[in-house]
């Protein structure tokens, strides 16, 4: 086998790869968006015959909301253990994502009951999009698809803010914090030519042609839009321009990667 033949194999075992992690997380939303349609049912919209059901999920979900986090601490922890150590983080990073995943799920149900299946109902299969995102498109469209995905979340907390404060206006300071450090993340990358220095070591976390005028347009459109939703309130414009931008990236980087 020559030298090319050998770069195409190697290719070929690369996307076979990552077709395995797509198809893992696509099955995982199904999943989990299985699963949440069966707690719609038997836990919310309950008869009165699975009235018993819906008070053994209330106490599990009581139980599930302060275990799984936990869980998820330790195996972060064994996790951190291994990355130092040098050891692979197969196994001990997919039960640590899977761990947060169902931790978030368990905290968000039991807290916000149906508004929180009902947040759950859109966030699995977002999260599941900016994974296919990572995977397949450039890292700098995976950065301002997930600032864009905050943004959008933003808008819809921001106009019912007042009648819950400690949620909305904690969320918007969150994302306020996200937005700032984001533009300086990027400012030291574009500095650095993507490369970011760890402990004297370097890891390029953006190619040296990455387009960094679209990750500070995303960050400047995210505060306009959720600054604007304070004021305006919930208005489906303020949807449209965030998601009209995240189409126009995804044309970008579609185009880019040809």
């Amino acid at each position: 086998m020559n030298k090319k033949e050998q770069q195409k194999a190697q290719r070929a075992r690369e996307e076979d790869i990552v077709l395995t992690k797509v198809l893992w997380w696509i099955l995982g939303a199904v999943v989990l968006e299985a699963l949440l349609l069966l707690l719609n049912k038997v836990y919310v919209n309950f008869t009165t015959e699975q009235v018993y059901i819906a008070v053994a999920l209330q106490g599990m979900f009581n139980v599930l909301s302060i275990v799984l986090p936990i869980c998820f601490v330790v195996l972060l922890i064994w996790t951190l253990v291994f990355w130092r150590a040098g050891r692979s983080l197969c196994l001990p990073g997919v039960l640590t994502g899977i761990s947060l995943v169902l931790a978030v799920c368990a905290v968000v149900i039991h807290y916000f009951y149906d508004k929180g299946i009902n947040f759950l109902y859109i966030a699995v299969p977002a999260v599941a999009v900016l994974a296919l995102i990572y995977y397949l498109y450039q890292r700098e469209f995976f950065f301002a698809a997930v600032l864009g995905a905050w943004g959008l979340l933003g808008v819809k907390v921001a106009a019912q803010a007042a009648s819950s404060p400690l949620v909305g206006y904690g969320y918007l300071a969150v994302l306020a914090v996200i937005v700032v450090v984001a533009a300086v993340c990027f400012r030291m990358l574009q500095a650095h030519k993507g490369v970011w220095n760890i402990k004297g070591k370097s890891k390029e976390i953006l190619p040296k042609n990455a387009n960094y005028a679209m990750l500070y347009v995303t960050c400047a459109l995210v505060a306009v839009v959720v600054i604007a939703a304070c004021v305006l309130g919930a208005l489906a414009l303020l949807y449209g321009v965030l998601v009209a931008w995240l189409l126009i990236l995804a044309v970008y980087y579609t185009v880019r990667l040809m």
